[in-house]
């Protein structure tokens, strides 16, 4: 007979030391992030980044591609999932009589769906359009591919496909699952980064009469694999093994959520929450 586990307990005593501290995981703590990892020519230049910033289509696309816009997207991520995988098995029933036995030959990463608030002036709705049309070939200089924009082309307008290497965003993606002590030395946070990821689509956004919603907009990636990787905080709660810039962006999402927690739990004491005068009146934030 084997050695069967017994069967394991867990009491009020022992449930820090067993669960560790702060006990299960939160889904609402994560952060969607997108860098410029667009491929490059020869040259150094990134089409893709030419293409937002083409003077005769910035006007209409309304943003710039900048550390705001990034954070914009950031914060405005209202749902995400984490990656995950499977593998196509091959079925052999020949090795062993009356056994059948399968063996993996390929690993699939299944899409997955971000959603995200639209801002008023809709440049998150534009970026992913963007990004859809340079995969496409909309309003490619390169290719030489009439505009979508152009009014007189009617029926023969056609379109051509950039190159993977352009389109895909090679390294830039990343979805950062973290806990409400993220910024405190020894906190863990795993960090999933998409390889060549691009949007596979851009689902249709209904509009109705009556209450009024945040419309949100629903876009599926596709990528070729995932790292991930798990990482504790460490020294001054910045994690070292991010670039300043991923550092610099953390930090502020991080004063970000602290205020949002201090606005929305009248108990929460912790950096960013409201302090009092006696008369029960805010007088600033703690640090």
């Amino acid at each position: 007979m084997p050695n069967i586990p017994n069967i394991r307990t867990l009491t009020s005593k022992d449930v820090r030391s067993t669960l560790g501290e702060g006990g299960f995981a939160r889904s609402n703590l994560y952060q969607v992030s997108i860098e410029n990892g667009w491929g490059t020519t020869n040259g150094g230049q990134q089409p893709f980044i030419e293409h937002l910033n083409n003077p005769t289509l910035a006007p209409i696309y309304g943003f710039e591609w900048n550390n705001d816009f990034k954070n914009l997207l950031s914060f405005s991520c209202s749902d995400a999932t984490l990656p995950s995988s499977t593998y196509a098995t091959g079925e052999i029933k020949d090795n062993f009589q009356g056994v059948v036995q399968e063996f993996a030959h390929t690993r699939i990463n299944t899409d997955i769906d971000f959603s995200f608030y639209l801002d008023r002036n809709y440049k998150i709705l534009m970026f992913f359009e963007a990004w859809m049309n340079y995969i496409s070939g909309g309003n490619s200089n390169q290719l030489g591919e009439p505009s979508v924009y152009n009014e007189t082309i009617g029926h023969n307008y056609y379109r051509r496909f950039n190159y993977p290497k352009f389109y895909k965003n090679a390294s830039g993606f990343y979805i950062t699952k973290f806990e409400r002590n993220y910024n405190v030395p020894g906190a863990t946070q795993v960090t999933y980064q998409l390889i060549d990821s691009f949007p596979k689509a851009v689902s249709a956004i209904p509009l109705q009469y009556g209450g009024a919603e945040v419309i949100k907009v629903t876009v599926t990636m596709y990528y070729d694999r995932y790292r991930i990787w798990r990482q504790n905080v460490i020294g001054d709660g910045v994690n070292q093994n991010l670039t300043p810039q991923q550092q610099a962006d953390l930090q502020y999402a991080f004063a970000q959520d602290a205020i949002v927690q201090a606005q929305n739990n009248p108990n929460y004491s912790g950096p960013g929450s409201f302090i009092y005068d006696g008369a029960g009146n805010p007088i600033g934030v703690s640090e």
